[in-house]
C-alpha cells in the first residue's frame, strides 16, 4: 500500500481590523494605510473606499472601488494571459489618427469616470474598439496597450503584506534615507552573512528606524530574541510598527539606550506618598515597571553570548564594535552595513590587524535595475569575531 503523507496546511494571509497594509496604485505607486474600522481610505484620483470592505479580504487580490464606495474583486490581468500568434506590429503606424474617438469624447467618458458614472473597464472597452490598429496588434501587444490604459483609468488598488522585503522596497523608493538606503537584496544579504536562524540571540545596533530590527526579529522564533542598542531614552523604531508582528513577537524585541550601557542597577527604593491620588499612584506604577525592565535588559545584555553582532549605525563603526564585541559569543558573525566606503574600510583595516577576528571580508552588492537612480552603492562587511 502506498504510504498516504500529510499535505502542509497553508493559509492566505487576510488583512485584520489594525494591520498596517502598503496600497498598490494602477500608477504602480504605493502608499502605507492603516486599516482602522469605520474609517474612509483615500487613494487620489483613484477613488475612496471604506477600510471595513478591506478587512478580512486577502493580500494580493485586486479591488476596483466602486460609486459608492464599496469594492470588488477584479480578475489580475498579466503578460502570462497573452498568447503567442502569427500577428506581428511590422505594418502598424500607431499614431493618434488609428483612435476614431475624437478627444471631446474621451474627456467626456474621463469626467463620467470621475463622477463614477462609468467604469474604467467601459472606457478601456470604447478605446480599444474603436482603435484601428488594435486587433493588427500581437497579443503581447495588446496587453501592453491594455495595462497603459488600466494605469490611467482604472479606479483599482491591490493590498500588499507589509512583509520585510516589501518594507524595505517601499521606503527604498520613497525615502531610503529613513533606512538608511539599504536595499532588499542588499538587506538578504546582510540577513544571510549573520547566519541568523530561528533560536539565534542577535545584538544589533540599528540607526535605520528599525528595519534591520525587524528583519532579524522577523527571523526568529519564541526561542530566540533580538537585543537592540539605540540612542535617546525610547527607541525610534517607526518601521517595526508597519510590520505585522504579534504581542509576542515584539516582546523579543530588547532594546537599550547608549547611556545606559553601563549603568548600575539600585533597588528601587521610592515610596508612594501618604493618601496617593490616582496621578501618584500611575507615575508609581509607570517607574516602578521601567525600572524592572531596565534592569532585565541589563541583565539580559551582560549574560552576553549573543550569536551576532548586525550594525548599522551613523556612529563610528569601529568604536561601536569595540563597546558591544565582550558581548558577543566566540566564533559568532559580526556584520556591518553601510553606504560609505570609506567606514568599511576603516572598519576592515582595524579588524584585519586586530586578533579578535577571523576571515575578514568586505562586499558590495550592486543591481543593475537602480543604478540610475543610486547616489552611492551599498556594502557590507562580515567577519567572524
Amino acid at each position: 500500500m502506498p504510504m498516504e503523507v500529510d499535505q502542509p496546511q497553508t493559509t492566505t494571509p487576510r488583512i485584520s481590523a489594525g494591520d498596517f497594509v502598503l496600497i498598490r496604485m494602477p500608477s504602480t505607486n504605493t502608499k502605507i494605510v492603516c486599516m482602522k474600522p469605520g474609517t474612509t481610505i483615500s487613494l487620489g484620483k483613484f477613488g475612496s473606499f471604506k477600510a471595513d470592505n478591506l478587512i478580512g479580504q486577502t493580500f494580493g487580490a485586486t479591488f476596483e472601488i466602486q460609486k459608492d464606495g464599496k469594492i470588488i474583486a477584479q480578475a489580475p490581468t498579466a503578460f502570462d494571459n497573452a498568447d503567442d500568434t502569427e500577428a506581428n506590429n511590422k505594418e502598424i503606424n500607431d499614431d493618434p489618427t488609428s483612435q476614431k474617438m475624437t478627444f471631446e469624447q474621451i474627456e467626456e467618458l474621463k469626467l463620467k469616470s470621475i463622477a463614477g458614472d462609468v467604469s474604467a473597464k467601459e472606457i478601456i472597452d470604447s478605446l480599444t474598439e474603436n482603435n484601428a490598429s488594435f486587433e493588427k496588434k500581437t497579443e503581447y501587444a495588446k496587453s501592453k496597450y491594455i495595462r497603459r490604459k488600466e494605469r490611467k483609468f482604472m479606479k483599482a488598488f491591490t493590498p500588499i503584506e507589509p512583509t520585510v522585503f516589501n518594507l524595505c522596497g517601499y521606503f527604498f523608493e520613497v525615502n531610503p534615507g529613513k533606512i538608511r538606503g539599504i536595499r532588499p537584496d542588499t538587506l538578504s544579504q546582510l540577513l544571510s552573512l549573520a547566519n541568523v536562524y530561528s533560536k539565534a540571540r542577535v545584538l544589533t545596533v540599528d540607526d535605520g528606524q528599525g528595519l534591520i530590527a525587524g528583519s532579524l526579529l522577523s527571523r526568529t522564533t519564541s526561542e530566540g530574541m533580538v537585543f537592540a542598542m539605540h540612542d535617546g531614552d525610547v527607541s525610534n523604531y517607526d518601521v517595526v510598527r508597519y510590520m505585522k508582528l504579534s504581542p509576542e513577537d515584539k516582546e523579543r524585541l530588547r532594546t537599550l539606550p547608549w547611556h545606559r550601557l553601563d549603568h548600575e542597577m539600585t533597588p528601587f527604593t521610592e515610596v508612594l506618598p501618604e493618601n496617593p491620588t490616582e496621578k501618584d499612584i500611575s507615575g508609581y506604577e509607570r517607574r516602578k515597571r521601567g525600572h524592572a525592565r531596565l534592569a532585565s535588559n541589563l541583565e539580559t545584555l551582560r549574560a552576553g553570548e549573543f550569536d551576532a553582532l548586525v550594525i548599522s549605525t551613523n556612529y563610528n563603526v569601529v568604536s561601536v564594535i569595540k563597546r558591544l564585541l565582550p558581548y558577543v559569543g566566540g566564533s559568532r558573525m559580526v556584520v556591518v552595513y553601510s553606504q560609505s566606503e570609506e567606514t568599511l574600510i576603516e572598519a576592515f583595516d582595524w579588524m584585519r590587524h586586530s586578533p579578535e577576528f577571523l576571515n575578514v571580508q568586505m562586499t558590495e552588492s550592486w543591481l543593475r535595475e537602480y543604478q540610475a537612480s543610486c547616489s552611492a552603492p551599498s556594502h557590507v562587511l562580515p567577519e567572524d569575531a
